[in-house]
């Protein structure tokens, strides 16, 4: 497969840590942003030398517009750009008390970060190129009081082929909507327990999936095998958005 340069978005924990640590092991160059600084120096410490670090809000046009000056100065061009950054908590207050700031800044990080990264950066991409825009199984099933990020979350799919066709066929642009992703073990103080057995066993596969899962997806989508794919979305969930579940079994017809 082709290795190139790449930029990650979202880059310094979480999947997107696990993702940069997937590419620089197989022989990419990694140009990482996130709005965590200090889980951007925690990264830098590492003093990888295929890894470069850039704070960064995506959803400010402005800062956006500087990276990508910084991108043609230093890196030139891009092979691929993965649009993982994002406020990845789903949960929001109950419909009756979401605060339109609330709204308005979840929609604004995860969904038109996206945007505006592709839009500065598509012009620095290579013939060929692809864009993966990081969604979730949240845009197609919900838990309640989840409003804001469901809404973001769809909305990026949309934007996905959308944009499939305006930069095509220089540019691909592909989705990948991960299911539950344990990223546990990436995060220097997780807020939530490890998966139990019994969280393994529910998945079709029998495992929750982890930060490799997603990561493998994206790099066979950025690279030259998948050069007739575009537009699409590939959910990564270990089955679990096929499964039919009932609490007392179904219902009869």
């Amino acid at each position: 497969m082709k290795q190139g340069k790449i930029l990650i978005t979202g880059v310094a924990q979480g999947l997107g840590l696990g993702m940069c640590r997937y590419f620089l092991q197989h022989d990419y160059q990694v140009l990482g942003v996130d709005i965590d600084k200090d889980a951007l120096t925690r990264l830098d410490e590492t003093g990888l030398p295929s890894l470069q670090l850039v704070h960064l809000d995506v959803s400010e046009e402005t800062s956006v517009q500087a990276l990508s000056r910084l991108i043609e100065r230093q890196f030139g061009q891009l092979d691929g750009i993965i649009n993982n950054a994002a406020l990845s908590q789903p949960h929001n207050e109950p419909l009756a008390g979401l605060s339109l700031s609330h709204w308005q800044r979840v929609l604004a990080v995860n969904l038109t970060g996206p945007m505006l990264i592709s839009k500065h950066m598509a012009p620095l991409m290579t013939p060929g190129a692809a864009i993966i825009n990081i969604a979730s199984t949240r845009a197609h099933q919900s838990e309640p009081d989840s409003e804001a990020y469901a809404a973001a979350k769809g909305g990026l799919i949309a934007l996905t082929h959308a944009m499939a066709i305006s930069l095509g066929p220089d540019v691909r642009v592909n989705a990948i909507s991960p299911g539950w992703i344990d990223v546990s073990r990436l995060q220097p103080n997780p807020q939530e327990p490890a998966p139990s057995l019994h969280d393994h066993g529910q998945h079709p596969a029998g495992r929750v999936g982890d930060a490799e899962d997603v990561a493998a997806l994206a790099r066979f989508l950025l690279s030259d095998e998948a050069g007739f794919i575009t537009g699409q979305e590939y959910i990564i969930d270990g089955g679990m958005s096929k499964r039919m579940i009932y609490p007392q079994g179904p219902a009869a017809d």
